[in-house]
């Protein structure tokens, strides 16, 4: 026998063999349906792969303990516990863990040396010094008020939140199990104990005890129960009790580990494997997925995922799927599929020829019995149950074991036939390369692009349920054939794409059209609609419906979307979409569908969907999908700021540039399909669509409050709405906080009030030294100007009078002498007046001093000077306002003392120079004297403040007057002050 034959023998071997067992499979899928199974080990992450015990949390985490340590699971990532990383645990072998039902209760973790409390992410380590019996425990369990009962290496204790209490019990204890009742069991040799506070209670159950010790214990529905041994397992339920024996009606030699599901199937666990028995009089059936390996913990999670840990080959789930498959052709790339009116069930491979079952038995064709090739392109059921094949070869009938050909020679357009439909008046439709042909009374009648045929190159064919028209499918749009004449419609009508890949008409008389790298279209009403969207595939296979649902096949998995959804899209066009995305998870052989032949996809009589993928058919049954209704929780895992975790109770310092939220939801039937929506409140202003991405970024935020929501919906689009918030705030840079503001705010009032006193404070210098100078020149003309037109008025009576006199000579004389007395005034005019700062002396103050006595004397007053002390030399603006001084003091003597005599004494001390000016003249009192037009006296005060000198006028009616000036000579401050 050649390989090709013994190839195809052994397959139709497994196929009649498959076809045997089919009815034990069925009855399996009725009580479980598909099992799919994933596994992990220290290779995927686990610490070890010893799994003791496995438990869901009030969070939703899944958590496992095995002798490496504990690990918390969220279908993804495995967080590790053990003593490399937390402190608390003092030993890496994991027993037990256990946790009340009051929310926010703490995780309780048994280890080998001490108990541990898990809560808000930190650990508590309890031993011996606490009250325990031991440091090494055995098992956990807790009591409906929230207590915590510990069964150790040497004995039992209870804790109710505050002290460990130690209680007694007969008999070798093997486990802690809870109940029905509230009260947690003890499990020992003797029999179950029912724990209350202080104390166990003997607890009966229907049925007799072993003869071995009992290793666990517990209560099914309707009153039955079940007793475990080492080697035993008794079950009574529904009135019938049964005991199952290792080494005779279970393989092995111990039974570690039992559970009864939620769906009233019993898991008995062996170190030979895991079996399911559902009812107490069937037969074990062992879960081929765990046949080889120890079973020492079973649980079942809020979804009804059965969760096995094993001695050596790690942890293992077991999920319900809603795909199942045929074995023997898990190698063939099936391109097409169709059911004749027989029952009849038929598949066309790439290159591996046709097969057909029924009634449990397989029929192969291949070119030996007649077809054209191996390759099977279409099919499609004809009358009188034959069968139309189309290969690349041409066209076969199969009716009644009798293969029939045709090809070009008989009238076809093309050999390489793509899609084949029986018209409901028994002819055939042949869509090929060419053009599309249509075989009646055994003559083909051909249809080309140039009978308005978008392309030659023909695909789906699809006619209505209410009329005689045709819908076909081409590589340049949908043509519609009626009453002979043809209209093609394409992306200008509405179209999404037009590379037509794949056509359904629903019961209602919707066209569905599915193209080629643009999404899914429909036409209602004669109206076509674009429905591309990213949920959805873009490039579609086939397409079926169940009466509800379409299913849309790709190369990503197969689709299945509400029908209702997809219309509402089509007629307004905003709509809340979500599509079941099934893959190798749920049971498919693979996810990638075929596009090779039609029809690519078939529902059978009985409702099942049958596809076409590269590995075999991936067949689902509509009536009986595991819908998963339950919302995953969600929990916001890590958060981090520049990379770095940081507390979010207190504000974040401003500055920071990337902040990250970690998160997950906990569904574990698809944990790679679960979607997530997240918002930051305060910052975003709508949901984010983060589809299975489990990080959000943000950067640079700005000062202020957030909240961070994220929001996750299960693989059959169940949306947790309530979610997981994290509350956080970013503190303002120190010039936008409120203290800052008012300081900034404090400050500016101040600078404004600064600058308006600054502004005043100028004007009034502007002012006062306007009003100094204005004084001063008013000072200066008096001491100059009038001075000098006084002394030159006096000199021209002088004159007069010796013209009177008739003395000429001595008038011209004095003429004279008054002439250089006004040039002499009038100089220093100008330089009083116009060189206002200027130095103007050339000589000493002593010296200018005798020169202003010398032209003040005059008949009758006669003037002592008198000078002492070493002379000391002052600035001239000093010296200046010194000689000032002292001729006003003289001008005054003259004009209002009537004084016969004056005498003026200059004297220089070490820092001081002292002037006195007195006469013996009428005097007067200065506290009487006004200004009254004149500005002698306020002038020499004035003057005095200008060197920083003291003026002293003294005098009283009939006793003269006294001028004394005391002017400090301190060069230093002479210069400071004058500089």
């Amino acid at each position: 026998m050649n390989p090709t034959r013994l190839h195809r023998a052994l397959r139709s071997a497994l196929l009649t063999l498959l076809c045997s067992i089919a009815p034990c499979m069925e009855t399996h899928g009725q009580g479980t349906g598909p099992l799919g199974h994933q596994s992990w080990t220290t290779e995927n992450g686990l610490p070890q792969n010893s799994v003791h015990q496995i438990f869901q949390t009030q969070d939703g985490y899944i958590w496992i303990a095995t002798e490496g340590g504990a690990a918390r699971f969220n279908g993804i990532d495995f967080k590790i516990f053990h003593h490399d990383d937390t402190p608390a645990f003092a030993s890496d072998d994991v027993c037990c863990f256990a946790q009340a039902r009051q929310p926010g209760s703490p995780l309780w973790i048994g280890t080998s040396d001490g108990l541990l409390q898990y809560s808000a992410g930190s650990f508590r380590r309890y031993t011996t010094s606490e009250g325990l019996p031991s440091n090494d425990f055995l098992s956990l369990a807790t009591a409906d008020d929230g207590s915590l009962y510990l069964l150790t290496s040497n004995g039992l204790a209870h804790f109710n939140g505050k002290n460990f209490t130690t209680i007694s019990a007969p008999g070798s204890a093997s486990a802690l199990v809870t109940s029905e009742s509230g009260n947690p069991w003890l499990v020992t040799s003797s029999g179950p104990f029912e724990l209350q506070p202080n104390r166990a209670l003997p607890h009966a159950l229907p049925l007799p005890l072993p003869a071995e010790p009992l290793q666990g214990a517990g209560t099914l529905p309707n009153h039955g129960a079940w007793l475990r041994t080492s080697t035993t397992i008794t079950l009574l339920s529904d009135g019938h009790a049964r005991t199952l024996t290792a080494g005779r009606d279970l393989p092995g030699t111990r039974i570690e580990s039992f559970f009864a599901d939620s769906r009233g199937l019993f898991w008995i666990g062996t170190n030979r494997g895991l079996f399911m028995l559902s009812n107490t009089a069937g037969q074990p059936i062992l879960e081929p997925s765990l046949s080889a390996n120890s079973i020492l913990s079973l649980f079942e999670d809020r979804e009804g995922n059965l969760w096995a840990g094993t001695e050596t080959a790690g942890l293992f789930i077991l999920r319900q799927q809603s795909f199942v498959t045929i074995p023997a052709l898990s190698d063939q790339v099936i391109t097409s599929i169709t059911q004749c009116g027989d029952g009849a069930l038929w598949a066309g491979t790439n290159g591996d020829g046709l097969d057909r079952w029924q009634n449990n038995a397989v029929q192969h064709l291949s070119t030996k019995n007649g077809l054209l090739s191996e390759i099977v392109l279409a099919l499609a059921p004809g009358t009188q149950n034959s069968l139309w094949v189309g290969t690349p070869d041409g066209l076969n009938r199969i009716q009644g074991g009798h293969v029939e050909a045709f090809t070009s020679a008989d009238g076809l357009p093309d050999d390489l036939i793509r899609s084949l439909l029986l018209d409901s008046d028994g002819t055939l439709w042949i869509g090929t390369r060419r053009g599309l042909a249509h075989w009646h009374d055994n003559i083909f009648t051909t249809y080309t692009h140039a009978n308005g045929l978008g392309s030659d190159l023909v695909g789906a064919l699809v006619q209505p349920h209410s009329s005689r028209d045709l819908w076909i499918s081409t590589l340049d749009g949908l043509s519609l054939l009626h009453n002979g004449a043809i209209t093609t419609y394409t992306t200008r009508d509405g179209l999404s794409g037009n590379v037509i890949t794949s056509l359904y008409e629903d019961p209602q008389g919707a066209l569905w059209i599915g193209t080629k790298g643009n999404g899914l279209s429909v036409r209602i009403k004669g109206h076509i609609t674009s429905l591309q969207r990213a949920d959805l595939p873009q490039t579609i296979d086939s397409i079926l419906g169940d009466g509800s649902n379409l299913w849309l096949s790709s190369s990503r998995g197969i689709a299945r979307v509400p029908q209702s959804q997809l219309i509402a899209c089509a007629v307004s066009g905003s709509c809340d979409l979500h599509a079941n995305i099934y893959g190798r998870s749920d049971g498919m052989p693979t996810e990638e569908t075929t596009s090779i032949g039609h029809p690519a996809a078939w529902r059978t009589a009985d409702g099942r969907l049958w596809f076409a993928t590269r590995k075999g058919v991936a067949i689902a049954d509509p009536l009986h999908l595991q819908e998963n209704r339950i919302p995953p929780p969600v929990v916001i895992e890590r958060f981090t700021v520049d990379d770095a975790e940081l507390p979010v109770a207190q504000p974040i310092p401003y500055g920071h540039s990337r902040f990250v939220f970690q998160y997950a939801g906990l569904s574990y039937t698809a944990p790679s399909r679960i979607r997530y929506r997240y918002i930051l409140e305060g910052f975003d202003k709508q949901w984010t669509e983060a589809g299975t991405r489990r990080t959000a970024y943000y950067t640079s935020l700005p000062a202020g409050h957030y909240t961070f929501r994220v929001q996750a919906a299960n693989n059959a689009g169940v949306w947790n709405e309530t979610g997981a918030a994290l509350s956080l705030s970013v503190r303002p840079p120190f010039y936008r906080t409120l203290w800052f503001i008012l300081l900034a705010v404090t400050a500016l009032i101040a600078l404004g009030i600064l600058l308006y006193r600054l502004h005043l404070r100028r004007l009034r210098s502007q002012f006062a030294a306007v009003l100094a100078e204005r004084n001063r020149m008013a000072r200066e003309i008096h001491d100059t100007l009038a001075q000098s037109f006084a002394g030159v008025s006096v000199q021209l009576e002088l004159i007069s009078q010796l013209l009177a006199q008739s003395h000429p000579s001595a008038a011209s004389q004095q003429l004279d002498r008054t002439r250089a007395y006004v040039r002499e005034g009038l100089a220093e005019a100008r330089r009083s007046i116009w060189n206002l700062r200027a130095v103007t002396a050339q000589n000493t103050l002593p010296t200018r001093l005798t020169h202003l006595v010398e032209q003040s004397r005059a008949e009758p007053l006669a003037i002592q000077l008198n000078i002492g002390g070493t002379y000391r030399p002052l600035p001239p603006a000093v010296e200046d306002e010194v000689l000032r001084i002292a001729q006003e003091a003289l001008i005054n003597i003259q004009r209002h003392a009537n004084a016969t005599q004056a005498a003026i004494d200059l004297r220089y001390d070490t820092t001081r120079l002292h002037l006195s000016i007195a006469d013996n003249g009428r005097g007067f009192s200065p506290a009487t004297v006004h200004n009254n037009g004149h500005f002698g006296l306020q002038g020499m005060r004035e003057r005095a403040a200008q060197i920083n000198a003291q003026c002293n006028i003294a005098s009283s009616p009939g006793h003269g007057a006294t001028v004394s000036l005391d002017v400090p000579i301190s060069p230093e401050k002479g210069s400071r002050k004058n500089a």
